[in-house]
């Protein structure tokens, strides 16, 4: 058992220094601040639990029923299960694997076969053995598998991570567009009874002779705008419900809301914080942190199988010609050693394979390099997105004040016959138009809002 113990010993020592790069996060530099971040250091908007962000009852409802039922993260959820349990495997690499066999044969030999004894026609053999295997980390092969593979298991709740921050984003998004949509209805259908107000007026100044059928025609196109916009909103409210229902994980149906869009604060302060904290909060760029540092481990598990690989083997059990003596002590087996094996030749399979695999490692660096400068780019964009939509709205408010007193205008000069009804209609239209762009530029402030929280990291934790 000597040899045994000096080799083992001598094994661990040499398994001290694994072969191939220590799995590392990548060193990239960062810009001093995200573009557009007037506070740079300052709290993050993606600090905040999105609980704290999104304060309208019936919004927070979908998002629990979403991350309670949504099969996309349900299938993240399972992933991560079976990450869990490729890393346990792994690491099951480390122990000795225990085996146990039994077997019973009776043989019996012809009886025409000559030279052979009546008593020696018939013979049993019992066997019960236990059979050991220990492959020695020789090389570091087997830590650095169970870096890649614990690894592996980070980057897929990272990726569940990044599921949950978008799922959360796309109900955000979604409700805020229904309930934008709901204003849109109630525009046209507002917008539709005024009109019909319009035209009866324009036909009974026909009927009086003061108007004519090219008024009258004039009011019923207007009207007739407003009424078809209804039935198009609808629709696109039916389906809108069914993408939300579908993000729930749940079968088409109507949604309940607060009927206003007020649950979102606008008034938020969209900073980005630190740099380093931004690619901290991603989860995305996580993930890819965790499969550069998978890639990297697997570098130095593909130079092990280059190299011969120790085994300590044996096995021990009892053998018998008859199965009362199987467990006696007379019967008693056993054999025991170390095991050198390792390629010969090979024409370079395992040379390629370390290639491969250190390719894979510059592939996930470029993948993670794109990912965190896309982290900084959406970090950018949605800062200046909410800084402008407000720009618009405060714009668009001062518009539709104007175009509602100029459609007053026109209705005075057309009833007191200084004006046709041409100038009616071309201040009705701008005023319909004007009140649905600033329901959508109102949506779109409170969509920036979500933009921003998603590109900062936040809505996950």
């Amino acid at each position: 058992m000597k040899p045994i113990v000096i080799t083992s010993i001598t094994s661990l020592v040499l398994a001290s220094c694994a072969l191939g790069p220590d799995p590392t996060s990548p060193n990239s530099q960062t810009p001093d601040k995200v573009r557009g971040d007037v506070s740079p250091g300052a709290v993050s908007l993606g600090d905040k639990s999105w609980r704290e962000l999104f304060t309208d009852p019936e919004l927070r409802a979908l998002i629990d029923r979403a991350l309670k039922n949504n099969p996309d993260l349900i299938a993240a959820t399972y992933r991560i299960e079976q990450a869990r349990a490729l890393a346990g495997a792994t690491r099951a690499s480390w122990f000795p694997r225990l085996d146990g066999k039994a077997s019973a044969s009776i043989n019996h030999i012809s009886e025409n076969l000559n030279g052979i004894k009546l008593a020696d026609r018939d013979s049993e053999s019992y066997d019960l053995t236990a059979l050991l295997s220990w492959e020695l980390d020789l090389w570091g092969g087997i830590r650095r598998s169970n870096q890649a593979a614990r690894a592996r298991l980070l980057e897929s709740e990272h990726r569940q991570n990044a599921v949950k921050t978008s799922l959360i984003a796309d109900v955000a998004n979604a409700y805020i567009d229904l309930e934008n949509l709901d204003e849109r209805l109630a525009i046209s259908k507002r917008t539709a009874e005024s009109r019909k107000a319009s035209l009866d007026l324009v036909v009974a100044r026909r009927d009086g002779g003061i108007s004519s059928n090219l008024e009258v025609g004039q009011a019923e196109a207007l009207l007739g705008e407003a009424q078809i916009a209804i039935p198009i909103t609808e629709k696109s409210i039916a389906a809108k419900e069914n993408e939300i229902r579908a993000l729930l994980g749940e079968f088409p149906g109507g949604i309940a809301r607060s009927g206003t869009l007020d649950g979102l604060d606008t008034s938020l302060s969209v900073t980005a914080g630190l740099p380093s904290s931004l690619l901290e909060r991603r989860p995305d760029v996580a993930a890819a942190n965790q499969a550069f540092q998978a890639a990297t481990a697997e570098i130095g598990v593909a130079q092990a199988l280059r190299l011969p690989s120790l085994s300590l083997t044996g096995s021990g059990g009892f053998a018998s010609a008859d199965l009362t003596t199987l467990l006696e002590g007379g019967s008693g087996n056993f054999i025991v050693g170390p095991s050198l094996s390792g390629p010969i030749f090979d024409a370079g399979r395992a040379k390629f394979g370390v290639k491969a695999a250190q390719a894979r490692a510059g592939e996930a660096l470029a993948s993670y390099e794109k990912v965190s400068k896309q982290a900084f780019r959406e970090a950018a964009d949605a800062i200046n997105a909410h800084r402008k939509a407000g720009e618009i709205i405060r714009t668009r408010s001062s518009l539709v004040e104007s175009l509602k007193q100029v459609s007053v205008v026109a209705k005075d000069r057309f009833e007191g016959g200084a004006s046709d009804y041409l100038e009616v209609l071309d201040a009705e239209r701008s005023l319909f138009n004007g009140e649905l762009q600033y329901a959508d530029d109102r949506r779109d402030r409170l969509k920036a809002v979500v933009l921003a929280y998603r590109a900062l990291g936040g809505g996950w934790k």
